[in-house]
């Protein structure tokens, strides 16, 4: 067991997140900053500081080839938890038709990183980037092709890979690892001018934990008159994925890689996530109930995982 000290520790780290998340539900309710204000952060977020985390988070260590058993055992988790999901909805008797989809993905970009840096940070920040990659390669290809295919849309495999490749945070993972694996980091910072642009990329990632807590709060809506059936989807979601980490977590990590006690973590904060925030952009604008379940069920999720992840750092 922890003592108080260790305890009031590790609460200290995450508190300035959980403050920060209250902060941006502040602005929301007392209209400080319009929608179109956390709109332009976000891209911010994704296009910018998101990046250039990720990439010196994979800039300052080697990839290697072992760490494939990780990206199949997620990407195939993924594809399960959407059965799963397809499942559930039958069980519920549900005529939404996106329902399936809060199984499957998690928000490590605008959640999961945020949280994991706070306690443990950015030099371990890599572990749960290895193990975003196989949810990250899950929703390009499998997630989106679904939503969109629930709307009559389809995209061609050459767009689906342009799109993967183009996006800036996939971008940052490719070239950081490619970086570290030839080992440029050391040259790139023996020069003053190149070492520059290290410290501009630090300087912006530095802004992606603070900005990404405010967006989550700021868009945090929980609807307290329909609390049933998204509480028991969050629930039943976070119950399914702590079983499914635990056996990953203790046979693959533990057993056969023999990984680090952070490489466990890591995993556990990704599977406790919400689904992708980016679900209900695919929804089409006339399903308004749905959309609204989908949120709500998304809002909940965000407030569980941060308790779900308090309770597994103080644990673990």
């Amino acid at each position: 067991m922890r003592n108080l000290k260790d305890t009031v520790v590790i609460v200290s780290k995450v508190l300035p997140v959980i403050l920060l998340i209250i902060l941006g539900n502040v602005f929301r309710k007392s209209r400080f900053i319009r929608q179109s204000t956390i709109d332009e952060l976000k891209k911010i977020i994704v296009n910018i500081s998101l990046p250039a985390l990720l990439f010196m988070a994979f800039a300052g260590t080697s990839f290697e080839g072992r760490y494939g058993l990780i990206f199949l055992s997620v990407f195939l988790v993924c594809g399960l938890m959407l059965l799963l999901g397809t499942i559930f909805k039958s069980f519920l008797n549900s005529n939404n038709r996106y329902l399936p989809s809060l199984f499957s993905g998690f928000e490590t970009g605008m959640m999961g990183y945020s949280l994991f840096v706070a306690v443990y940070g950015a030099a371990n920040m890599y572990k749960l980037a290895l193990i975003d990659l196989g949810q990250v390669t899950f929703v390009f290809f499998i997630l989106v092709t679904y939503l969109q295919k629930i709307n009559g849309k389809s995209s061609t495999i050459n767009q689906i890979v342009l799109s993967f490749l183009k996006s800036p945070v996939i971008l940052a993972i490719l070239s950081g690892i490619l970086v570290g694996s030839l080992g440029l980091l050391d040259a790139v910072e023996a020069y003053p001018l190149s070492n520059s642009i290290l410290e501009t990329l630090k300087l912006l990632s530095n802004l992606t934990v603070p900005v990404i807590c405010v967006v989550i709060g700021y868009e945090l809506h929980i609807d307290p008159q329909n609390l049933g059936r998204p509480l028991l989807t969050a629930l039943i979601r976070v119950l399914l994925l702590l079983g499914i980490a635990f056996l990953i977590s203790e046979l693959l990590i533990e057993r056969i890689m023999h990984l680090d006690h952070t490489f466990k973590i890591a995993l556990y904060t990704m599977f406790l996530l919400p689904p992708p925030f980016v679900i209900p952009i695919f929804m089409e604008a006339q399903e308004v109930e749905n959309k609204r379940f989908i949120l709500n069920t998304i809002s909940i999720h965000i407030v569980l995982s941060l308790a779900a992840f308090l309770v597994l750092i103080l644990v673990m």
